[in-house]
C-alpha cells in the first residue's frame, strides 16, 4: 500500500504547481496591450478624414478654390494628384458622414447620389494624374458642391437653434 505521507506530499506539490501555474497565467495573460487611443484612431482613419460632413463640405470648397487660384500658375502642379486625390476621397466618404449625422432622408439621398455620380470619375482622373481643373463637367461638379454648402449651411444653423433652445 501506498505511504499516506508520500500521497499527501504528491498532493500538497501538485496543488502548488497548479496554484503556481494559475497565478502566472493571470498575471501575464490577462494583460491588454496599451495603445494610446489617437495612435488607435490614426490606424483607421486618413489624415484628411473629416470629422463630420460640415467639414467635407468646407475641404471640397476649398481645394476647388485652390484649384482655381492655382490654374493660372504652373508652380503648385506638382500638388495636383494629392489634392485630386483627396477630393476623390472626400466626395466617397460623403454618404458615410451624411449617415452620421442628423440630415433628413432628401438630404441624405442627394449627397448619396452626387457621390455616386462623381466618385468614379474623380478617382480615375487622380489615378490619371489629372488636375482638378481637367475634370469634364467642372462646372456641374461645383453647383454640386454649392448645392453640398448649402445643405450643411442650413444643418447648421438647424443645430445651432436646438443648441440656443436647451
Amino acid at each position: 500500500m501506498v505511504d499516506d505521507a508520500f500521497l499527501n506530499k504528491k498532493l500538497r506539490n501538485l496543488l502548488r504547481a497548479i496554484i503556481c501555474l494559475i497565478v502566472g497565467l493571470l498575471c501575464v495573460g490577462c494583460k491588454q496591450p496599451q495603445v494610446d487611443p489617437q495612435q488607435q484612431e490614426h490606424e483607421h482613419f486618413p489624415a484628411h478624414w473629416p470629422h463630420d460632413i460640415m467639414r467635407a463640405s468646407k475641404r471640397i470648397v476649398q481645394l476647388l478654390e485652390d484649384s482655381d487660384s492655382k490654374s493660372t500658375g504652373t508652380s503648385q502642379r506638382e500638388n495636383w494628384p494629392t489634392a485630386t486625390a483627396e477630393l476623390a476621397d472626400l466626395v466617397g466618404w460623403l454618404p458615410i458622414l451624411a449617415a452620421d449625422s442628423d440630415l433628413g432622408r432628401k438630404d441624405f439621398a442627394s449627397i448619396d447620389s452626387w457621390s455616386s455620380q462623381w466618385t468614379d470619375l474623380l478617382r480615375k482622373h487622380a489615378s490619371n494624374s489629372e488636375s482638378i481643373q481637367g475634370l469634364s463637367n467642372l462646372e456641374g461638379f461645383k453647383e454640386v458642391a454649392v448645392q453640398l454648402g448649402g445643405i450643411c449651411q442650413a444643418e447648421q444653423a438647424r443645430i445651432d437653434r436646438l443648441t440656443q433652445d436647451f
